[in-house]
Protein backbone atom coordinates (compact mmCIF):
# COMPACT_ATOMS: atom_id res chain seq x y z
CA UNK A 1 0.00 0.00 0.00
CA UNK A 2 0.99 3.80 -0.85
CA UNK A 3 0.33 6.46 1.91
CA UNK A 4 0.70 9.54 0.40
CA UNK A 5 0.67 12.60 3.13
CA UNK A 6 1.05 16.39 3.28
CA UNK A 7 3.97 18.32 4.47
CA UNK A 8 2.60 17.95 7.98
CA UNK A 9 2.27 13.93 6.86
CA UNK A 10 -1.56 14.00 7.55
CA UNK A 11 -2.75 11.15 5.15
CA UNK A 12 -4.01 12.90 2.05
CA UNK A 13 -4.68 9.22 -0.12
CA UNK A 14 -4.15 5.49 0.09
CA UNK A 15 -2.85 3.88 -2.91
CA UNK A 16 -4.58 6.54 -5.74
CA UNK A 17 -2.06 9.25 -6.34
CA UNK A 18 -3.15 12.50 -5.69
CA UNK A 19 -2.40 15.48 -7.65
CA UNK A 20 -0.62 17.31 -4.91
CA UNK A 21 1.38 15.40 -2.28
CA UNK A 22 4.50 15.93 -0.42
CA UNK A 23 5.63 12.41 0.35
CA UNK A 24 4.57 8.97 -0.43
CA UNK A 25 5.60 6.07 1.85
CA UNK A 26 5.55 2.47 0.73
CA UNK A 27 3.79 0.23 3.63
CA UNK A 28 3.95 -3.49 3.66
CA UNK A 29 0.58 -3.65 5.54
CA UNK A 30 -3.10 -3.42 3.87
CA UNK A 31 -5.55 -0.77 4.19
CA UNK A 32 -7.99 -3.13 5.80
CA UNK A 33 -5.10 -4.08 8.33
CA UNK A 34 -4.45 -0.22 9.38
CA UNK A 35 -7.59 0.97 9.15
CA UNK A 36 -10.14 -1.80 8.99
CA UNK A 37 -13.23 -0.83 7.36
CA UNK A 38 -13.22 3.15 7.70
CA UNK A 39 -13.89 5.64 5.28
CA UNK A 40 -11.19 7.89 2.74
CA UNK A 41 -12.78 10.84 4.70
CA UNK A 42 -11.79 9.00 8.17
CA UNK A 43 -8.42 8.00 6.90
CA UNK A 44 -7.73 11.39 6.37
CA UNK A 45 -8.26 12.18 9.27
CA UNK A 46 -4.60 10.24 10.62
CA UNK A 47 -0.76 11.08 10.53
CA UNK A 48 1.72 8.55 8.92
CA UNK A 49 5.32 10.00 9.98
CA UNK A 50 8.76 8.48 10.73
CA UNK A 51 9.67 8.09 13.72
CA UNK A 52 13.41 8.19 14.06
CA UNK A 53 16.20 7.48 17.01
CA UNK A 54 16.17 9.85 19.93
CA UNK A 55 19.42 10.53 22.01
CA UNK A 56 18.87 10.30 25.81
CA UNK A 57 20.35 12.10 28.53
CA UNK A 58 21.84 9.72 31.13
CA UNK A 59 18.87 10.06 33.28
CA UNK A 60 16.88 8.81 30.40
CA UNK A 61 15.31 12.04 29.60
CA UNK A 62 15.57 12.93 25.86
CA UNK A 63 18.14 15.20 24.55
CA UNK A 64 17.48 18.64 23.54
CA UNK A 65 19.27 21.17 21.70
CA UNK A 66 19.99 24.00 24.29
CA UNK A 67 19.71 26.88 21.54
CA UNK A 68 16.55 25.63 19.58
CA UNK A 69 14.66 23.30 22.29
CA UNK A 70 14.14 20.67 19.56
CA UNK A 71 14.83 16.67 20.09
CA UNK A 72 18.09 15.37 19.06
CA UNK A 73 18.06 12.12 16.90
CA UNK A 74 20.68 9.27 16.45
CA UNK A 75 22.66 10.45 12.94
CA UNK A 76 24.03 8.05 10.66
CA UNK A 77 27.84 8.46 9.10
CA UNK A 78 26.37 10.70 6.23
CA UNK A 79 24.64 13.26 8.83
CA UNK A 80 20.83 11.43 8.61
CA UNK A 81 18.22 10.54 11.04
CA UNK A 82 17.99 7.24 12.06
CA UNK A 83 14.84 6.12 10.74
CA UNK A 84 12.52 3.21 13.44
CA UNK A 85 9.51 2.96 11.71
CA UNK A 86 6.49 4.77 11.59
CA UNK A 87 3.43 5.84 13.28
CA UNK A 88 0.12 6.01 11.90
CA UNK A 89 -2.28 7.86 14.38
CA UNK A 90 -5.18 10.24 13.97
CA UNK A 91 -4.67 13.82 14.67
CA UNK A 92 -9.16 14.40 14.84
CA UNK A 93 -10.97 13.66 17.88
CA UNK A 94 -11.80 9.82 17.52
CA UNK A 95 -15.39 10.60 18.23
CA UNK A 96 -15.49 12.93 15.86
CA UNK A 97 -13.93 10.03 12.84
CA UNK A 98 -16.26 7.69 14.40
CA UNK A 99 -19.41 9.89 13.79
CA UNK A 100 -18.36 10.49 9.95
CA UNK A 101 -17.94 6.94 9.83
CA UNK A 102 -21.27 6.36 10.89
CA UNK A 103 -22.91 9.16 8.28
CA UNK A 104 -20.96 7.30 5.96
CA UNK A 105 -21.74 3.83 6.58
CA UNK A 106 -25.59 5.11 6.51
CA UNK A 107 -25.12 6.95 2.88
CA UNK A 108 -23.61 3.71 2.13
CA UNK A 109 -26.71 1.79 2.97
CA UNK A 110 -29.34 4.32 1.27
CA UNK A 111 -27.22 4.13 -2.07
CA UNK A 112 -27.66 0.32 -2.26
CA UNK A 113 -30.84 0.41 -1.34
CA UNK A 114 -31.68 3.43 -4.03
CA UNK A 115 -29.59 1.16 -6.34
CA UNK A 116 -31.64 -1.65 -5.76
CA UNK A 117 -34.91 0.10 -6.40
CA UNK A 118 -33.62 1.78 -9.68
CA UNK A 119 -32.62 -1.89 -10.77
CA UNK A 120 -36.16 -3.06 -9.77
CA UNK A 121 -37.83 -0.65 -11.51
CA UNK A 122 -36.07 -0.78 -14.59
CA UNK A 123 -36.56 -4.44 -14.69
CA UNK A 124 -40.17 -4.14 -14.54
CA UNK A 125 -39.50 -1.33 -17.73
CA UNK A 126 -37.53 -3.63 -18.98
CA UNK A 127 -34.72 -1.18 -18.96
CA UNK A 128 -31.16 -2.40 -18.95
CA UNK A 129 -29.07 -0.14 -16.73
CA UNK A 130 -25.42 0.09 -16.74
CA UNK A 131 -25.18 1.54 -13.04
CA UNK A 132 -21.80 1.94 -11.34
CA UNK A 133 -22.38 -0.19 -8.15
CA UNK A 134 -18.59 0.34 -6.07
Amino acid sequence: MNVYTNNSYEIIAIDAEPQHYEYVFKCDHTRTEIFGDLCDICIQGYKYEPQYELIFNEDGSNKIDEKTGELLYKLDIDGNKILNGYACYPFIDCQMLMLIQKQYGEYKKREIALTAKIDYISMMAGIKTDVDQD
